[in-house]
């Protein structure tokens, strides 16, 4: 009778978890999401400067592409 070890050792999780993994780390690199921090960084007054508020920095980045 032969016998196989199943079990996953290490720091391997499941497929479904490693592909999650993988989704927010293009996210987290994305250009946009990058320039997202940038203005988050800044102060109100120097978004105000730039006629933004932190409401209208998701809307001001994917303005191109969604209508939001």
């Amino acid at each position: 009778m032969a016998l196989a070890d199943s079990t996953i050792t290490g720091s391997t999780g499941s497929i479904f978890s490693t592909l999650i993994a993988a989704l927010v780390r293009v996210m987290e690199h994305h250009p946009r999401t990058r320039q997202i921090e940038r203005l988050n960084a800044l102060s109100d007054e120097d978004l105000a400067a730039r006629g933004l508020t932190r409401q209208d920095v998701v809307r001001h980045i994917f303005r191109d592409r969604y209508y939001l």
